[in-house]
């Protein structure tokens, strides 16, 4: 049919070359940016994929220098740590001089003022040691580093107290309840029962346990069966019926504890009654195991000795530390290791996803190009169709 008012080859090809300019506009703006993801038209499950894999990478890169900063404050302690060790090691190559008898009282005299120079050192390096700007082993301190793109993913380390007098005491030594059950709470003895420890863990026995048992003096010997279970090392001893001793891991029984014994007794009232008796030390969380202050004077062969032992047992503590520092480190470089290939797999996966494959982008603007040039063709041929009708009006 020969018509004039509808050009549908037209209208055909303007509709054509419209959606073909769409692609090439498409495809153009993908070669600009190079990113394959402009707007959510483009790929909605994607540019969703995508986000969540920016907020990853992001937060794995950051967890990265997260690490690489914990390493460098941890490198900055132990730096310290070294010099305190060096000046301990001399102090005690002091100490062994000064218990020689060859020395008189003016020797000693000398030999003390290198020895309290050093002490005054070693709590100068322990009170101005500093990570930006904060001090770091003048107290026990306690650091989270963020070590991974969620929060949960934190490590924890303590720096202990370097000062001389960091293992003094600061407790009181005394007795403390343990765990405690009453007689009048037992009814015939086949009651379930749960004792509180007073770390905040509990010791629990069924009714049928206890139901077996004919007095609470069989109670007690069944809490000893029960703490060795839970890893309370227990001697029975004593003539008192259920009389028991209980050697407890320190950990267990206190954290400031430095000797703990804890005794079960059966009372006149059949109660059972767990008590720890505890010699509170190091309660700041000091590395030097006792208060050196109290060993800075070499005036005597005797004091020399104890001298001696205290530095020993101060330099075990530095060197337990410093190993906890070399071991946190290797754990850091570890993460970073780890972080930084994930980072960098995630960042494959997702340009996988979000970056434009320029071979194929090319290609498609090369086939879209085409198009519309043959398409611009066609509208002219079906707009010149209509002028056909004029040979019929001659």
């Amino acid at each position: 049919m020969t018509v004039i008012n509808t050009n549908v080859a037209a209208n055909l090809t303007a509709n054509a070359l419209a959606s073909n300019q769409r692609s090439m506009n498409q495809t153009m703006e993908r070669l600009s940016t190079g990113s394959r993801l402009n707007s959510g038209t483009d790929d909605v499950a994607g540019l969703a994929i995508v986000s969540k894999m920016d907020a990853q990478i992001t937060g794995l890169n950051q967890a990265v220098r997260n690490a690489n900063d914990g390493i460098a404050q941890i490198q900055t302690v132990d730096g310290a740590a070294i010099e305190i060790d060096e000046m301990l090691q001399r102090m005690r190559e002091l100490a062994v001089q000064a218990v020689n008898t060859t020395n008189t009282a003016s020797d000693l005299v000398l030999i003390n003022k290198e020895f309290t120079a050093l002490a005054t050192a070693i709590d100068g390096v322990a009170n101005t040691t500093q990570f930006n700007d904060t001090n770091q082993i003048s107290a026990a301190t306690t650091n989270t580093y963020q070590i991974g793109q969620d929060a949960s993913q934190t490590m924890a380390v303590t720096f202990q107290d370097f000062n001389l007098a960091a293992g003094a005491a600061t407790g009181t030594a005394g007795v403390t309840t343990f765990a405690s059950i009453d007689a009048a709470e037992v009814v015939a003895m086949d009651d379930a029962v749960t004792f509180t420890l007073f770390d905040g863990e509990t010791l629990s026995l069924s009714a049928a346990e206890t139901a077996e048992l004919a007095s609470v003096a069989g109670l007690a010997q069944l809490f000893n069966v029960k703490a060795e279970a839970a890893g309370i090392a227990v001697t029975a001893s004593g003539t008192e019926a259920g009389g028991l001793v209980l050697t407890a891991d320190v950990a267990k029984v206190n954290v400031n504890a430095a000797a703990s014994v804890v005794n079960g007794t059966v009372n006149a009232g059949n109660d059972l009654t767990v008590t720890a008796t505890t010699t509170a030390t190091g309660a700041d969380g000091g590395v030097m195991g006792a208060d050196l202050s109290a060993y800075l004077t070499l005036g005597a062969n005797a004091q020399g000795a104890g001298t001696i032992a205290a530095l020993d047992v101060a330099i075990a503590g530095v060197a337990s530390q410093r190993a906890d520092f070399g071991a946190w480190m290797n754990r850091l470089e570890h993460t970073v290791d780890n972080l930084t290939q994930t980072s960098q797999n995630t960042s494959a996966a997702r340009s996988r996803i979000a970056d434009a494959d320029y071979a194929a982008e090319t290609s498609e603007l090369a086939r879209t190009q085409i198009i519309a040039q043959a398409a611009t063709a066609m509208l002219s041929q079906a707009n010149q169709q209509a002028q056909s009708v004029l040979a019929l009006l001659k």
